[in-house]
């Protein structure tokens, strides 16, 4: 029973050591930072990436003479789900899903990409960790639009806006992370030490679902439970506002139900999360999010950005101590008729910024 135990232990930190592999690489290519991107493969790794078959590092350097050249690119945002493992004899193959969300100035005009696909992974240990040792690139889906208005104020310098560049806030924020894999934070472990691998895969749990909650709160109005989320005195910085997050949940944000509220409808998509502790009751936390906002002046919005959070443990229990809210993209759009508008006589459930979505048949609100 331990020996299996320990099998699975050591599988469960593999993964997660290959799905924090798999952000950093996302995190690579968004904040364009090659060394963090070479980083994350073998020299000797290969790619198959559509327009170009060979070393990996050599794609890389193919990225960056673009950049030079040109055409800029403005933003990029690779959101990373759906992670299937094979564990084989030397090696780990991974499909995961991905949108790519790109951002180029053209002669044409600005062009807003949409790419959906996955990547065919193989892992392999090089140097006491897991890195890509192959990667093709398979393409799903695709749109190509032009650019809308965004959905903040450009005017106002306030709100945290991502970079792909040094001075993104991430950047400002920790500037050592940039270009560099993080020091090795999972091993294999012994029975020695088993208890504190399983802990701290249950502390990455438990940070990942209060980032859930979290969502949950703002897409259902939920103030009691976007309260639960934070310790108290914690901060936020989220757009125009600076100060504390009891007072941007109760007073400033449409998270309590207000009668001018300008939302209708939420959908936060987390994803991306890459936790990075300092010791065993503090962490820092990088995920990346996409909501969809239907608004009542007949517009449909779109943003893009990431969430950095501390993380605390106090008494036992873990709570955002600051979240910084970062904006990486966004599309203002009219709203369109939807999907179930051709089956009128469906009994479809829809979701509800309230009590009275069809979640509140299985769970408690403030829960």
């Amino acid at each position: 029973m331990k020996d299996k135990l320990a099998q699975a232990a050591a599988q469960a930190a593999i993964r997660q050591e290959i799905t924090d592999l798999l952000s950093l690489r996302a995190r690579g290519a968004d904040r364009f930072d090659p060394d963090l991107m070479r980083a994350c493969h073998p020299v000797d790794g290969t790619d198959n990436h559509g327009t170009y078959q060979g070393l990996m590092h050599g794609f890389i350097d193919t990225l960056e003479a673009a950049m030079k050249k040109g055409p800029p690119c403005l933003s990029k945002q690779h959101v990373i789900g759906n992670a299937l493992f094979e564990f084989r004899a030397d090696e780990v193959f991974v499909e995961s899903y991905h949108v790519a969300h790109e951002i180029f100035v053209e002669p044409r005009g600005t062009i807003d990409y949409r790419i959906g696909g996955r990547y065919l992974d193989r892992f392999q240990k090089v140097g006491g960790r897991w890195l890509i040792q192959h990667r093709d690139i398979v393409y799903d889906w695709s749109r190509v639009m032009a650019v809308t208005a965004p959905a903040w104020d450009e005017a106002q310098p306030a709100t945290l806006r991502g970079s792909r560049s040094t001075d993104d806030p991430l950047y400002r924020t920790a500037p050592a992370s940039r270009g560099r894999l993080p020091a090795m934070k999972f091993q294999a472990p012994r029975p020695s030490t088993m208890d504190a691998a399983l802990q701290q895969l249950l502390d990455r749990q438990e940070i990942a679902d209060i980032l859930y909650r979290r969502a949950r709160a703002g897409d259902r109005a939920d103030a009691e439970l976007a309260h639960s989320c934070y310790h108290p005195g914690a901060t936020e910085r989220h757009g125009l506002f600076d100060g504390l997050a009891a007072e941007f949940i109760d007073v400033v944000s449409f998270t309590k139900p207000k009668p001018n509220s300008p939302i209708k409808g939420m959908f936060h998509l987390i994803t991306n999360v890459l936790v990075e502790f300092s010791d065993a009751d503090h962490a820092f936390c990088e995920s990346y999010h996409v909501a969809w906002c239907q608004m009542t002046d007949g517009t449909d919005a779109a943003i893009g950005g990431r969430y950095f959070d501390k993380f605390e443990r106090r008494d036992g229990r873990w709570g955002i101590t600051h979240r910084d809210v970062i904006f990486d993209w966004s599309r203002v759009e009219p709203e369109t008729e939807k999907f179930w508008d051709k089956h009128p006589a469906k009994p479809f459930l829809f979701g509800k910024r309230g009590a009275d979505d069809p979640l509140y048949q299985y769970t408690k609100r403030g829960a």
